[in-house]
């Protein structure tokens, strides 16, 4: 083959010897963000059985990039707490901070809270939106969390609810998109006793896997996962090639009402947010074709300012 070789340039590549807290500090400006009052977003993309799982929610020996990131986060506001405590001055500024986190799927274009009680786990919830929440969905369960500990285990109560089935390319492959949020809500109280509340969120996207539906045999209801999975992620490349697009200059409409995943998702694509793509591939020559498409998605997706 005398084909030319392709080339793709990222913000940073990681090999199969590559540490987890190498990935880690490569985002670590984002989580840094989330404390500072911006919404960080991770979002997570590539075919089943590439090592998304591993690189974002491992969580034994090798922790993953959201375990991580949420150490941090509580790390900081434990930081914050301590210093409001040694800090005695008249001048000083106290901050409160609470944490709450969500966890919800987009299965089939239907949203479902995947922290339900199990006689909900089956109800699909509406999407909104208002001016001062923006888009959201409605119903959707809330738990206070106040440590990294608490965090991670309404992560995997909401993972053990996902619908996962096996695929010939995964046998605990994902069929659904899952959406985890941590909202950060800080009172911050000037010495002159003037409040002001800010509010912000670290949004974990794992997306559902990439690969073709041929590659997977799929039938049946298999086949209605995979055509929804693939029109979702179809909407979401068209977002992206929108937002490139219109950064360009060019006049152009961008598609974030096609699909629930996409709509859902808006509010992470500029203005007060931070976002970062993570793609995974495999070196395994079958997925030679899937590969190349989630690199070309990458390297669009890196064009967004």
């Amino acid at each position: 083959n005398n084909a030319a070789p392709k080339k793709f340039t990222y913000d940073a590549v990681f090999g199969p010897t590559s540490k987890q807290t190498e990935v880690f500090d490569s985002i670590k400006g984002i989580i840094d963000a989330v404390c500072e009052g911006y919404n960080g977003t991770i979002v997570a993309y590539g075919q089943t059985g590439s090592g998304k799982v591993r690189t974002v929610l491992h969580d034994n020996d090798s922790a993953g990039l959201v375990q991580r990131s949420l150490k941090s986060i509580f790390h900081k506001i434990a930081e914050s707490h301590v210093n409001n405590l040694e800090s005695k001055s008249e001048d000083a500024t106290t901050t409160r901070t609470t944490t709450k986190a969500s966890f919800f799927e987009i299965y089939n274009e239907r949203v479902y809270d995947l922290l339900s009680t199990n006689s909900n786990l089956e109800e699909s919830l509406p999407v909104r939106e208002d001016a001062s929440r923006g888009v959201y969905v409605e119903g959707l369960a809330g738990r206070e969390v106040g440590s990294t500990l608490e965090a991670l285990d309404v992560l995997r109560c909401g993972m053990d609810n996902r619908r996962v089935a096996a695929t010939n390319m995964n046998r605990v492959s994902s069929r659904s998109h899952a959406v985890f949020v941590l909202t950060v809500k800080s009172e911050i109280t000037s010495s002159d006793g003037i409040s002001k509340v800010r509010v912000s969120k670290f949004t974990l996207v794992d997306l559902a896997g990439s690969e073709r539906q041929k590659a997977t045999d799929t039938a049946g209801d298999r086949l209605k996962e995979a055509s929804m999975i693939n029109n979702s992620l179809l909407c979401l490349g068209q977002v992206i090639n929108s937002l490139v697009d219109r950064e360009k200059g060019k006049e152009k409409h961008v598609p974030f009402r096609d699909s629930k995943l996409t709509f859902l998702l808006r509010d992470s694509w500029g203005g007060n947010s931070k976002t970062c793509l993570v793609a995974t591939v495999t070196p395994s020559i079958e997925s030679l074709t899937e590969t190349i498409s989630t690199l070309k998605f990458a390297q669009r997706a890196k064009l967004i300012k």
